[in-house]
């Protein structure tokens, strides 16, 4: 009983972290029994759906003083004398385009990522990156508070939401000692990206994929990494929600549930705003 105390008190300070406030918001399980982890875990899903009025107060301020971020500009022209993607200079007649072979598999989306050259489906993947703008529009509140939430539930040096862009990784919202930019070809995330499915790596240096990383053997000097893969349009995916750690450690069934329901509270918005 101690122990399902204990799990219970983690998951509301969960709830709290993320700006959910369990004594208004679901009255009936308090003033009497104790709630179970099965009931929290169910109410913090279908918390999910509340509108942003019945969210409580920041409660991660006091975390923001060490998060850092990098945000890229967002460019205005393709090339020198080029005008912004689909438009076009000054009675200039628009330019035939000869149909691709591709574009109606594109029209599929991730679905049919495999029936597309590797070009074409990192073209689109990119794409759906930069039509949620999430690259250009600086710190979100809602975005800090998931990824504090993470850093703190979990207890490990850095948790971030990153972006994993044409040739580097950028951090959309970032606690610990990370990067402000890292390369893409040894960003851990860009494994989880590729892979579609949460990646859970116990102890980097007993994984011959990542053992001689950059990020592994130095700053910051991985050993545990967890990351969820987040969607754009159209479902390419587009960045993760992790978690990682200098010192090697386990990452129960509970602990994956925990981190897929905090990268749904991310997927949310961003489907929202796309």
């Amino acid at each position: 009983m101690d122990a399902i105390d204990k799990e219970v008190k983690r998951w509301l300070e969960l709830a709290a972290t993320i700006g959910l406030d369990p004594q208004k918001l679901w009255p009936s399980y308090f003033g009497r029994s104790p709630c179970s982890v099965f009931e929290l875990d169910a109410y913090l899903h279908e918390a999910l759906a509340l509108p942003a009025i019945e969210r409580g107060p920041d409660a991660v301020k006091e975390l923001k003083a060490g998060q850092r971020r990098f945000r890229p500009v967002k460019p205005e022209r393709v090339g020198p004398g080029r005008p912004p993607a689909g438009q076009q200079l000054a009675g200039q007649q628009p330019a035939r385009q000869k149909p691709d072979k591709e574009d109606a598999l594109a029209a599929l989306g991730a679905a049919g990522k495999c029936l597309l050259s590797p070009e074409r489906a990192e073209a689109e993947r990119l794409k759906s990156l930069h039509e949620t703008d999430l690259l250009y529009t600086g710190p979100e509140e809602v975005y800090d508070r998931v990824v504090a939430a993470a850093w703190k539930f979990f207890g490990v040096g850095a948790a971030s939401l990153s972006l994993i862009a044409e040739d580097a990784q950028f951090f959309k919202s970032a606690v610990g000692p990370l990067r402000e930019e890292t390369p893409r070809i040894i960003a851990l995330c860009t494994e989880t990206v590729e892979r579609n499915a949460m990646l859970v790596i116990n102890d980097t240096l007993a994984d011959d994929r990542f053992a001689s990383n950059p990020l592994v053997t130095g700053a910051p000097y991985i050993r545990f990494y967890a990351g969820y893969p987040l969607h754009g349009p159209r479902g390419w995916n587009i960045g993760t929600l992790c978690v990682i750690d200098q010192q090697p450690r386990s990452f129960s069934p509970s602990d994956q549930q925990v981190l897929r329901t905090l990268a749904a509270v991310v997927q949310k918005d961003i489907d929202a705003r796309t």
